[in-house]
């Protein structure tokens, strides 16, 4: 594998418990930041290239997240008329990915990581884009952080029940093997992604788990992607 390229579809809503878990993830940041690695090279290993023997994986993803809004580049023809634009969870996503290539057969492998949201048109991509902008820069900022968590839910409160009924996620995952081979994958979430969609996934693993232990060999649970 070679080149990894994943395109979200999505409508749905937030919640005030995920805000709250984002402001508190970039407080936590800014807080923790460290100037010095700036200028400094950190030469410790890196926890998701840590094999399980503890040594470290000589395989390795790379970014290729957009930053801007554009045409989207898949040669799909239902992508044909869409624009795709950065996507907040995609950093996120391909960390976890990142462990699942370390992890993965083969030697010094590079994979190339590419994900995207997708919209019907420029202008809702532009909008979504700078949405993002707009609310990352005042959730950093200690002056309008207060204002804006007035207009959003707090922690209890999210997306109603029509809403998560009606959303959805659809990804759309393509690959590209060294001599060229390529695979298509959909995985199509019939509900609110960020919310409905999860818990359920999440309640699902549990029981797995918790009740197939004969079909996974770390039955003690775990970070296994």
């Amino acid at each position: 594998l070679s080149q990894v390229e994943c395109l979200d579809e999505l409508v749905g809503g937030v919640s005030g418990g995920t805000l709250a878990t984002v402001f508190e993830s970039i407080d936590r940041t800014i807080k923790d930041f460290q100037w010095d690695s700036l200028w400094k090279q950190d030469d410790s290993l890196d926890m998701y290239q840590r094999l399980p023997c503890g040594s470290e994986s000589g395989n390795t993803i790379v970014p290729d997240l957009p930053s801007t809004i554009s045409k989207c580049r898949n040669p799909s023809q239902r992508f044909a008329s869409k624009w795709c634009g950065p996507f907040f969870m995609a950093p996120i996503n391909m960390a976890v990915s990142g462990r699942s290539v370390a992890l993965s057969q083969g030697t010094n492998q590079t994979v190339r990581y590419r994900e995207a949201l997708v919209a019907e048109n420029m202008m809702d991509a532009f909008v979504a884009w700078w949405g993002t902008i707009l609310f990352g820069t005042a959730a950093i900022n200690p002056v309008l952080l207060p204002i804006l968590k007035k207009f959003l839910p707090s922690p209890g409160e999210g997306p109603t029940q029509s809403v998560l009924n009606d959303g959805f996620l659809c990804i759309s995952g393509y690959g590209i093997g060294e001599n060229g081979n390529e695979v298509e994958s959909v995985f199509y979430f019939p509900h609110d992604g960020g919310y409905k969609s999860t818990a359920r996934m999440l309640v699902e693993s549990s029981i797995c788990l918790a009740t197939d232990e004969s079909r996974h060999e770390n039955g003690a649970g775990g970070f296994y992607s």
